[in-house]
């Protein structure tokens, strides 16, 4: 039981130390999280030149791209400018931020191929700034394309103003643990008081206020066994019906099981035994 209970730390520990998508330190060793932004719409608005945009963050784009130029099932668009002939690719998902100028800066490269520029491939780069008097998610602002011509455009640049790319406390590897044990303990909590309730009604046939889950070790360790034992059976079961299937005929011994508890034992090795049992 501690072996599994140190296992399950372990992971819980690796997991965590993980470094999170969309999240950075600064050298003040600020924490920053973008996840926040990766939305199940994409964020909409238009260039200059009347072209629609579609973006989303730490994420591919949930509009259906559409002659990109790009085998879209195999890769994932961050970012699309919808034009007369196709959709134009201004980059794939990257999950990696910088710290640049006072803000976050990500960088988006490798999208459809360049008109006249068969070397270069659609790319796009978004600084996040802190403000936080936009408390909502805000949105993307294009603030230069390169070429500026709406068709020949290959390079784009936004600005982000919201209170996501502001500092925030980080949640460290010991609170994340408390919060996975706690989580943890109450799955158990609720399954051991359902079972027991079920239990004290069902095999106990205990009535009102006597069905409800009685909190002591007595009882804990008999719903255990007893959920080990029809654990047990239920494999068993499971494992002969499989091996009759198998070999495609055969018996399979289906005897069912009648859950007893402790007290109805204890009333049966009670009872006398019938007077023709006993000795003359």
């Amino acid at each position: 039981m501690l072996s599994n209970l140190w296992l399950v730390l372990l992971l819980s520990s690796s997991v965590l130390a993980q470094k999170k998508p969309c999240t950075v330190h600064d050298s003040d060793n600020n924490y920053y999280d973008l996840s926040p932004l990766k939305a199940s719409k994409d964020y909409e608005f238009q260039t200059d030149g009347g072209h629609t945009v579609y973006l989303n963050i730490c994420g591919r784009v949930r509009t259906e791209p559409w002659n990109t130029g790009l085998d879209v099932s195999q890769v994932d668009v961050a970012g699309l400018v919808r034009r007369d002939h196709g959709d134009f690719a201004i980059g794939l998902v990257n999950t990696t931020l910088e710290v640049k100028g006072g803000g976050l800066l990500l960088r988006q490269s490798q999208g459809s191929s360049c008109p006249g520029m068969d070397d270069e491939r659609g790319s796009s780069t978004i600084l996040f700034i802190c403000d936080t008097s936009v408390y909502s998610a805000g949105k993307p602002v294009l603030l230069a394309q390169w070429p500026s011509e709406e068709e020949r455009a290959c390079h784009y640049e936004f600005e982000w103003r919201t209170h996501y790319a502001c500092p925030i406390g980080e949640r460290g590897l010991l609170g994340g643990l408390i919060v996975s044990l706690i989580i943890s303990a109450m799955i158990l909590l609720m399954a051991f008081i359902v079972i027991s309730t079920v239990y004290n009604r069902f095999v106990l046939r205990q009535r009102g206020f006597d069905q409800l889950p009685k909190f002591t070790i007595a009882h804990a360790r008999e719903i255990w066994e007893v959920c080990s034992e029809f654990l047990c059976s239920l494999v068993d079961y499971i494992s002969a019906a499989w091996n009759t299937r198998t070999r495609g005929f055969g018996n399979v011994n289906t005897t069912s099981h009648h859950w007893t508890s402790r007290e109805e034992e204890a009333l049966r090795s009670a009872e006398p035994e019938p007077d023709h049992a006993r000795g003359t």
